[in-house]
């Protein structure tokens, strides 16, 4: 009994020894952990500080190299007076640092643009300075970086300006333009912060300037933390302090790629820069700075359950007589694991939706394939187990012998190859093959995926990309020609001006020149109008105007217009045959102006391209559609780009040496216009063959909806005396806010017998007006105080007897309906001809009388 109670009592002590042992180690291990943990946060709050200052110093060095590279261009005496090699010199400069600027520029002492690269004409000569950085600039002449602001590119900048002194005179500024993001990816997308960490860039009001995510840039820290308790003490913080770590919160990455705003450690670091301070901050998440301490308690467990482990099997050693038991039992334990093994790998290889195939590497015969295999290539188990890999791929033997050799050396790999199944056809495949060993033999096992489809898409998005490269081929050329044909006609428009002078004593002289100058200025305008309605058109804002009218009067107005065009172009001698159309078709209900439009670019188009011959034009009708056609028998249009001509950015010619002009869009016009109108185009067209002498021609046809006006509703004309223009001492106002155009319609009423009153006021307009109470008022729209409209409103409220005429450049067809609705008796559009305005004021006058 005594014996039995001391093996009890040593029983007992080694049942306690192991939760006395756990129990110790949990003590220890607690002390040791918050111990480590202390340490991992000063750590961690040392390294973000060093991390953000770093960056800091990295910013703050940019801007200093920065103004010293600029004051060193600044004292250039070519950038100092914007001489031509000052454009060398930006472009060298930006050329250098042209991965993190956006732009150079050069401004003068009273805030223009002068000079910009890389080059952009549109921007030359604007006015910068009521922008707030410039004005400080201005007035302190010193460096200045301006406040962070949305590019017209859609992405914040800043600018960072440095003054130029001619000697000791403020000569202006030269500024570089800064996208925030180059800069933040420059000095912030590089530090590596720990597991989902991220960096983002405060300016001086709190605002996210730069922010990996990049819905948060723009906008405040506080609006894109929703306003929360920490994210506002953050930011008072921030204003007190110039660095430090705290807890607030900030958007993280969760493990389903999902962005959630939570609790997170930021450390701040404050960057002096001049005239305004910017704050790096670093985030991280708590799990990611105790992941080492994690990982240490994790393998303390670990370490434990292995000690547990150890000395259980201690103890159950101890029992020798089941010693033998346990070994029988972990050799039938590993018997049964390599069975499940095998079998697990047999279900695998078997049931899987890959295909698979086992090859043998020294015959090259397929071992074996699993179903998917059997089902892709069409072939049965047994007829796979008879083949070669050879006979399904389709490379030469040599080849397959190159890549086994390969695969034996690298042990796996992947290939792209084409396999032929039993029906022939040819499928792209993707196989991944990797060494195994099947019954203490060496096979390639491969995974097979058919990339068939993943071919086609990749050839559709290379077809897709050379679409596209076309397509900026084309518009360049479009762009290259616009220029072309918009310079031409302000060539001889300045040329010609310049030598009036010199002409003042020669009246021959000054007739040509003037023709000259106004063909030329017809021409640009008619260029401007076409890049103006093709606008229109592709935004949809172009509105149908019907209206009741002659053809044949059209038709007449017409041949008049082009009798002159020919002469002109000196193409008199080709015949320009416009047939009348019959009496049922006289009166027609569609959109005159369109109508017009589509013929004149037509029968344009027509002799832009007919040398000799005949150009003819007439209509028909079908049912409920009227077909018009020119035909010409010009040089004709290739059959491949029949089609194209009626494209935007396409022209028939394209090369340098083209003997035609043109801005191309007169076609593409044509197809919007009968598109508004619910018409069709089609054409017919014969290339002419300059080898052998054969002739060409094209033949345009164009069906509108045909619409028969109702009886004597066509509008009639109601023709003025043009040439006779002398009045009884009538009073007319004008007002007109451009000092140019009041000289114009001066010289234009003069010696006319008309009293003219000016002012550039609509204010001013309407005391006048019922004051001095004028017979008529030629009113502009666009004035520096109240609009025409509206002044046209008041005069008609005050004085309902004087007639108002709009005189104004504003021309589309929604600007008369607003100058009719408030008032005006007329309309007159900009660029205004002395014919033009004194039949108007002619009409108004008689009216009156």
């Amino acid at each position: 009994m005594k014996y039995s109670l001391i093996t009890k009592i040593k029983s007992i002590h080694r049942y306690l020894f192991i939760p006395v042992l756990l129990t110790l180690f949990s003590i220890v291990f607690f002390l040791v952990y918050r111990n480590i943990k202390l340490t991992t946060i000063n750590e961690f709050n040392n390294e973000q500080l060093i991390l953000a200052r770093t960056a800091s110093m990295g910013i703050s060095s940019f801007f200093t190299d920065s103004e010293a590279d600029l004051k060193f261009l600044s004292s250039l005496e070519d950038v100092i007076l914007v001489t031509d090699r000052s454009k060398e010199i930006l472009q060298s400069y930006y050329n250098a640092h042209g991965a993190i600027l956006a732009a150079i520029t050069r401004i003068d002492s009273s805030g223009l643009i002068v000079s910009t690269y890389p080059e952009n004409p549109s921007i030359i000569g604007t006015d910068i300075s009521h922008q707030n950085h410039v004005k400080q600039l201005i007035k302190t002449h010193q460096p200045v970086i301006s406040d962070v602001f949305m590019s017209a590119q859609g992405y914040l900048s800043i600018a960072y300006h440095v003054p130029v002194f001619n000697q000791s005179t403020f000569a202006g500024s030269i500024a570089i333009l800064i996208p925030m993001h180059e800069l933040g990816n420059q000095y912030l997308g590089k530090i590596k912060t720990r597991g989902t960490g991220q960096t983002w860039l405060l300016s001086e009001n709190g605002t996210e300037i730069y922010c990996s995510v990049k819905e948060h840039t723009g906008r405040t820290f506080a609006a894109n933390n929703q306003h929360q308790e920490l994210a506002e003490q953050l930011m008072t913080t921030i204003t007190r302090d110039s660095s430090g770590v705290v807890k607030s919160y900030h958007s993280a990455d969760t493990t389903y790629g999902e962005a959630v705003i939570e609790e997170q450690y930021v450390t701040f670091y404050r960057t002096e820069l001049g005239n305004t301070y910017w704050t790096i901050l670093i985030s991280s998440r708590e799990a990611d700075i105790f992941n080492a301490l994690t990982r240490f308690r994790n393998h303390s467990f670990i370490a434990f359950f292995l000690l547990l482990l150890a000395l259980a099997f201690y103890f159950y050693s101890l029992a020798k007589v089941r010693n033998v038991l346990k070994v029988e039992k972990k050799r039938r334990q590993a018997e049964l694991t390599l069975q499940k093994n095998e079998e697990k790998f047999r279900k695998l290889f078997e049931d899987h939706s890959a295909i698979k195939l086992l090859i043998d590497p020294e015959t090259s015969r397929i071992v074996d394939a699993n179903k998917s295999a059997i089902q892709f290539y069409g072939w049965t188990r047994e007829e796979l187990q008879n083949m070669t890999i050879n006979e399904i791929n389709t490379l030469a033997d040599e080849d397959i012998k190159k890549e086994f050799a390969n695969l034996k050396e690298k042990g796996s790999i992947r290939f792209e190859f084409r396999h032929r199944l039993k029906n022939n056809e040819i499928r792209d495949v993707e196989v991944f093959s990797s060494r195994v060993e099947i019954d203490n033999k060496i096979v390639f096992h491969s995974v097979i995926h058919d990339i068939t489809q993943r071919k086609k898409t990749d050839k559709a998005l290379i077809v897709a990309k050379e679409q596209a490269e076309e397509s900026n081929r084309l518009k360049t050329a479009f762009l290259q020609n616009m220029s072309h044909e918009i310079r031409t006609p302000m060539n001889a428009i300045i040329g010609f001006s310049s030598l009036l002078p010199h002409s003042y004593n020669n009246k021959e002289q000054l007739l040509q020149y003037s023709d000259i100058i106004n063909q030329s200025s017809n021409n640009l305008l008619g260029i401007i109008d076409d890049i103006l309605e093709i606008a229109k058109i592709e935004s949809g804002q172009l509105p149908l105007f019907k209206e009741s009218f002659s053809l044949n009067e059209l038709f007449t107005e017409l041949k008049t217009f082009f009798k002159e065009y020919q002469r002109q172009l000196n193409k008199s001698h080709v015949q320009f045959d416009l047939k009348p159309c019959s009496c049922q078709l006289d009166t027609i209900v569609t959109d005159k102006g369109k109508l017009r439009q589509i013929l004149i670019n037509l029968i344009s188009n027509a002799f832009k391209f007919t040398n000799e011959g005949t150009i003819e034009v007439g209509c028909t009708v079908n049912k409920d559609t009227i077909q018009f056609y020119v035909r010409d028998t010009g040089i004709g249009i290739a059959a491949d780009k029949q089609q194209a001509i009626f494209e935007r950015f396409t022209q028939l010619h394209t090369d340098k040496k083209k003997q035609y002009g043109g801005t191309g869009l007169g076609l593409s016009i044509v197809k919007g216009l009968l598109d508004l109108m619910g018409g069709t185009i089609t054409l017919e067209s014969v290339q002419r063959n300059g080898t052998n002498g054969e002739s060409g021609g094209t033949a345009f046809y164009f069906n509108i909806p045909y619409q028969k006006a109702a009886e004597n509703t066509a509008k009639t004309t109601t023709t003025i005396n043009e040439k006779e223009y002398q009045f009884n001492n009538e009073t007319i106002l004008l007002v007109e806010d451009n000092l140019a155009n009041t000289r114009l319609i001066e010289k234009m009423l003069a010696d006319t017998g008309l009293k003219l009153l000016c002012t550039e006021f609509g204010e001013e307009a309407v005391d006048i007006a019922c004051t001095k109470l004028p017979t008529l008022v030629l009113m502009d729209i666009g004035l520096p105080d109240i609009s025409g409209y509206e002044a046209a409103q008041k005069i008609k409220s005050a004085a309902p007897g004087i007639k108002i005429i709009a005189q104004t450049a504003y021309v589309s067809n929604d600007d008369k309906e607003k100058a009719f609705e408030a008032g005006c008796d007329d309309f007159v559009g900009k660029p205004l001809s002395r014919e033009q305005l004194l039949a108007v004021i002619k009409k108004h006058l008689n009216s009156n009388n």
